[in-house]
């Protein structure tokens, strides 16, 4: 048995050794495409494509929480078309995962959707401005502290969502930044991610609160929501602040606001119209947001300063204190 185990350490050396001296180049780069291969790709809901990349060198991508990957091909007219996703999976050596909307018409999701397994698209990665760590967002050399991450997510913007959650579950005895994330689909079927999500709310009661709301819920559905062993909450409706308010903590109706409270949103373009509204409604604010995306992918938008509250006379309170929200949107 040692000599059997030997054996295949020594393998695994060889073959590392291999990947180290061959003319392939490790993983990604953050600034030149390199060519990644098609491994596998499943339906895995209407419209949304899992595809399963191979990364170059065999290694894994780690991505930090926070980053994506670009992928980019040229059309048949010698335009370069690129769009950022952010990986469901990039810790596995060898491979990492993407959930993609595939629209009618659009350019990035069709091309991937004729993909077949050995077809080849351009990658590039990490991309994106912002990074997470333990307990704080940083942004260059801004660095934001958080106690407190409110996530709204509708569709494929579940996985910047997931991303953030894993990060922070993953180092749970080290990072005890409290989540709530409530995931908006249309139907039962459309929700992606669900059990693994579920999985992580199961493991970190007190840590991670996770809701699902469909807008047209089944009878399945509706049992599961009178479920009380369920880690997760199953509630039918569309996404509003009466919902946020329902499930979130005591610390959305302080003032001033706490400014270890940060919120984001991703989604369909309606989702984060809706979203933004509610997280404004909220007292996170959008004033003085600026887009920084510099047209690379997903974008990021910081406001400061809370919003006035009106009350049911429409008198304005001004919140006192000096200490502002943030707000963050993650746009697909």
């Amino acid at each position: 048995v040692a000599t059997a185990a030997a054996a295949a350490v020594a393998a695994k050396l060889l073959a590392d050794r291999l990947r180290e001296t061959s003319d392939e180049p490790l993983g990604l780069h953050p600034t030149q495409y390199r060519p990644v291969a098609l491994q596998e790709t499943v339906w895995v809901a209407e419209g949304v494509l899992l595809l399963v990349f191979r990364v170059p060198g065999g290694r894994a991508l780690d991505l930090p929480a926070g980053k994506h990957v670009q992928l980019a091909f040229d059309d048949a007219d010698g335009e370069r078309v690129s769009r950022s996703y952010t990986p469901t999976e990039s810790r596995i050596a060898g491979r990492f995962d993407l959930l993609v909307k595939v629209y009618p018409g659009g350019r990035m999701g069709e091309k991937l959707a004729s993909l077949k397994p050995g077809d080849t698209v351009l990658a590039r990665g990490p991309t994106g401005r912002l990074a997470y760590g333990p307990g704080k967002f940083t942004l260059g050399k801004a660095v934001t502290p958080c106690r407190h991450i409110l996530m709204l997510a509708g569709g494929t913007g579940i996985t910047p969502m997931a991303q953030i959650v894993k990060a922070v579950l993953q180092d749970a005895q080290r990072d005890r930044t409290k989540l709530l994330l409530l995931y908006a689909s249309s139907r039962p079927e459309d929700v992606l991610l669900y059990h693994e999500l579920c999985a992580l709310a199961t493991v970190h009661r007190g840590q991670f609160k996770l809701v699902f709301t469909v807008s047209k819920a089944s009878e399945a559905w509706r049992a599961r929501a009178k479920d009380p062993h369920s880690a997760a909450a199953h509630v039918e409706g569309r996404m509003s602040a009466a919902l946020v308010r329902a499930h979130a903590p005591a610390f959305l109706g302080q003032r001033p606001f706490p400014e270890w409270a940060v919120a984001g949103y991703c989604g369909p373009p309606a989702f984060e119209e809706c979203a933004k509204g509610v997280l404004e409604s909220l007292g996170f604010a959008s004033a003085g947001m600026v887009n920084l995306s510099a047209g690379e992918g997903p974008a990021l938008a910081l406001g400061v300063g809370a919003l006035p509250l009106r009350s049911a006379q429409s008198r304005v309170e001004k919140p006192a204190g000096p200490t502002p929200p943030v707000f963050i949107a993650w746009e697909l």
